[in-house]
């Protein structure tokens, strides 16, 4: 009995690690030119806000492991860089910021929840009123375990099958 009770925690261990392995959202934010310090506190705010809408307690995967695996890249732009109508968003007087959201077996209410909760936190951080909403643009990128490698090893090899299951259903 003890041998099973061992090799049972050395499964639930590695699925463990292979699903926080796999957990790491990432966050690509065209938006206008911020300064460092700026970049770094939107980037706090969002991580925390990613980390909090796909934090599931029944997965063995942490809070502080879910923040520490987030990634937030910047892709700046200048007036010169992107219209809208032919003209720079600050002279046609409309917001245009997109985030890209990429993690494996996104399901739509995820998006849904992401997209509702997201807008206004987008808002809020980049000055943007209430008739400006429309120019918060979020793309998601979802891709299934076996689209994506990390450590040279796709995640559809790194974590068990079950976990990809329970993943796609939202219980992971």
């Amino acid at each position: 009995m003890t041998g099973n009770c061992s090799r049972l925690a050395l499964e639930a261990e590695a699925f463990a690690a292979a699903l926080l392995d796999s957990e790491m959202p990432y966050l690509r934010v065209t938006c206008p030119e911020l300064s460092p310090k700026r970049r770094q506190a939107v980037a706090t705010r969002l991580t925390e806000e990613v980390s909090s809408l796909f934090y599931n307690p029944k997965a063995p995967t942490s809070k502080a492991d879910m923040i520490k695996h987030t990634t937030v890249h910047f892709v700046p732009y200048e007036d010169t860089e992107l219209f809208v109508g032919g003209h720079p968003p600050a002279e046609a007087g409309v917001a245009d910021l997109t985030v890209e959201l990429s993690d494996w077996h996104m399901n739509l209410y995820q998006r849904r929840k992401v997209a509702r909760v997201l807008t206004p936190v987008l808002a809020e951080l980049f000055g943007l009123q209430e008739h400006q909403l429309e120019g918060i643009n979020i793309r998601f990128h979802s891709y299934p375990p076996s689209a994506f490698a990390v450590g040279g090893k796709l995640l559809s090899e790194r974590v068990p099958f079950i976990a990809q299951v329970m993943k796609r259903l939202g219980r992971f």
